[in-house]
C-alpha cells in the first residue's frame, strides 16, 4: 500500500448506526474504516450486478429473426444501395 493516496471523509451516525458499526467492527475484528470500505465494495458490487442484469434483460428482449437474411435483404435493411456492400477485392484482370 506504499504510495497509495487516501481520502478522508466525515460521516455522522445516529445512535442506531453507531451500535451497528460497533457490532460489525467486533464481528470482523477490524476498524471502522475497514467496515465502511467493505460496505462501499458490497454496495458497488450490488449496483454493478443490477446494471449488468438490466443490460442482459435489454439484450434478451431484442427480437431477432431465426434466419440470417440473404445479402440483398441485408443490404435493404441496412438502407444501403445494393452495390455498396461489395467485396473489397477487385478482379485482377
Amino acid at each position: 500500500m506504499y504510495g497509495m493516496k487516501y481520502d478522508r471523509i466525515e460521516v455522522r451516525l445516529d445512535e442506531e448506526h453507531v451500535k451497528k458499526l460497533a457490532e460489525l467492527k467486533a464481528a470482523y475484528g477490524t476498524s471502522a474504516s475497514e467496515v465502511v470500505r467493505r460496505a462501499i465494495d458490497e454496495a458497488w458490487e450490488e449496483q454493478s450486478a443490477e446494471r449488468r442484469k438490466k443490460a442482459l434483460d435489454e439484450m434478451l428482449s431484442i427480437h431477432l429473426d431465426d434466419e440470417i437474411p440473404d445479402m440483398d435483404t441485408l443490404k435493404r435493411q441496412l438502407g444501403r444501395h445494393p452495390d455498396y456492400l461489395q467485396d473489397d477485392f477487385a478482379d485482377p484482370d
